[in-house]
């Protein structure tokens, strides 16, 4: 990898999309940034990338603001390799969640998983501790969410009788 520190002048010259320099790039590429690193520029494999259009020749590390607690976060060039170069998502996908707040989103999704998965057989189910389990899984997804829907509420409310009658 080479490094902007360490390019020759030839190799600063413009070229087609940031081609030859990483202060080149065009500007969509790093939407929302609050700063870029062009220190920390390492050159990209396009081979590699998923693009329509434009490729994303360097990584440099860019600051962002997370959307969910506003935290600034900095996504690394090295976060770019593996995103666009091993999970070849499109080079124009951004993180908007620090990696803190990306991480209780996927916890978020595993608990409603879960609740999908279960909620409809708890509610018809003569079983109470399958009744308990999702009483406790909403209960896990009321700490972990701001709000929840109201039929979720609601599928709680009639469990918690469920269980009252049966106990």
């Amino acid at each position: 990898m080479q490094s902007l520190a360490h390019m020759e002048h030839d190799d600063l010259t413009p070229g087609v999309f940031g081609a030859h320099n990483p202060k080149a790039m065009p500007a969509h590429l790093f939407f929302g940034a609050s700063r870029i690193d062009y220190v920390t520029a390492e050159r990209a494999d396009v081979s590699k990338q998923n693009y329509s259009v434009c490729p994303r020749h360097w990584y440099v590390d860019a600051t962002f603001v997370c959307v969910e607690c506003g935290s600034e976060f900095v996504f690394s060039a090295r976060e770019q390799r593996f995103w666009y170069e091993e999970l070849r998502f499109w080079i124009d996908s951004l993180p908007k969640r620090c990696a803190s707040c990306r991480q209780l989103d996927r916890v978020r999704l595993e608990l409603r998983k879960r609740y999908d998965s279960s909620v409809s057989e708890a509610l018809s189910s003569c079983s109470i501790e399958a009744k308990q389990q999702v009483v406790a899984l909403i209960s896990e997804l009321e700490l972990a969410e701001k709000d929840l829907p109201d039929r979720m509420l609601a599928n709680r409310a009639t469990l918690v009788a469920q269980i009252a009658k049966m106990g």
